[in-house]
């Protein structure tokens, strides 16, 4: 049975709700209104916001049994993720290991990739346009990869300001936007996403969005890009389809080597893809010889990977497996980690010495 799953896009001045259709196996925007297409809720504050999405998802199911709920935000500031999580803990009553923060850059890949493989066989373009900028990026997917790797380009010069401007002048600047971006690639679906596509001054550029291609428009994308994440989350023993490469994902797969499971033996402690912020893992082993743990860092693409030792020092002279240790690794940065190891000893006959060793990496 599938469980229950969220998804909320916070913007700024207005954020949105969708959650996990069963019957459907999609996702379902969450009306202010029953039975009107009214998804914009003022944001005001976080804690309002969440007061009045509990009484909202009521219909659809209880949000503290959710399996996963996914916040989609426009992008991650310093203690964004901690008071996010915070809030929605004490709000829903979802614990921690269930809630996740991610970018509007990856609900926008989450929700093309969960759309007919016709819709991104080619680049995907997203312009958004809500207050007085209106932006554009675009989805690059590989799939000669297992699983894919998908990413999102961003350009400075492909943001224009259009407030103030005629309807004749916001035509030309959107053009000349699409021209930019639309020259040398093979695109094969434009979204356009936000308040300022909701009036009728880009006729012009519409028709030239549409040529040889697909265009949809809305408001609810973030929103559902996060419910289908929540969804994937929900389920996190099936391997995922593809990985998203964000500015605030890890680029290399954590592992601990286990030599007692031969010459090349490696436990996976973190995968490349996950946010940073989220990018934390622990595990128990038995100390195979030497007072030696080894980590090895293997990039997602391209280069060869890196090994990194850990000396435990002042570790008392045991047998060979007679030392539990606790091993734990986090990342501090996109680009650092730290790893720490504590002696547990070994029951009665080995007590712990309450040593713990640390080192921090830089990962380039």
């Amino acid at each position: 049975m599938e469980q229950f799953a969220v998804g909320f896009d916070l913007g700024k001045d207005y954020s949105q709700i969708c959650c996990w259709n069963t019957a459907s196996g999609s996702p379902i925007s969450v009306s202010v209104v029953p039975g009107a297409e009214k998804y914009r809720i003022p944001t005001e504050s976080p804690d309002l916001f969440l007061k009045k999405a509990l009484r909202l998802l009521k219909p659809y199911g209880k949000i503290h049994e959710a399996g996963a709920v996914v916040f989609s935000v426009e992008a991650i500031e310093e203690g964004m993720v901690e008071r996010i999580k915070r809030s929605a803990m004490q709000m829903t009553g979802v614990s921690e290991s269930r809630i996740y923060v991610h970018t509007r850059q990856e609900s926008f890949c989450a929700y093309v990739l969960n759309q007919p493989k016709e819709i991104w066989r080619h680049q995907a373009v997203l312009f958004d346009y809500e207050g007085e900028l209106l932006k554009g990026m675009i989805l690059n997917i590989n799939p000669r990869t297992t699983p894919y790797l998908a990413r999102v380009e961003c350009e400075e010069h492909w943001n224009k300001p259009l407030s103030g401007l005629q309807q004749a002048e916001k035509n030309e600047a959107f053009q000349g936007v699409i021209r930019e971006m639309f020259s040398s690639r093979p695109i094969s679906a434009v979204y356009l996403v936000g308040e300022g596509f909701e009036e009728n001054w880009y006729e012009d550029s519409l028709k030239l969005l549409c040529n040889g291609r697909r265009v949809f428009a809305g408001n609810n994308l973030y929103a559902k890009g996060a419910c289908y994440r929540a969804a994937q989350m929900t389920n996190r023993g099936t391997a995922a389809s593809y990985v998203f490469l964000g500015a605030d994902k890890i680029s290399y797969n954590v592992c601990l080597r286990t030599p007692g499971a031969g010459k090349n033996g490696m436990h996976t402690l973190l995968n490349a893809g996950e946010s940073w912020y989220e990018a934390k893992a622990s595990c128990e082993a038995l100390l195979y010889d030497e007072p030696v743990v080894e980590f090895f860092f293997q990039p997602m693409q391209g280069a060869e990977g890196f090994r990194e030792s850990l000396l435990l020092e002042g570790l008392p002279d045991r047998p060979s497996r007679a030392t539990r240790l606790y091993i734990e690794v986090e990342f501090l940065r996109v680009d650092r980690m730290r790893l720490l190891v504590r002696d547990m000893g070994f029951g009665e006959l080995f007590p712990s010495s309450d040593l713990c060793w640390t080192e921090e990496v830089d990962l380039i």
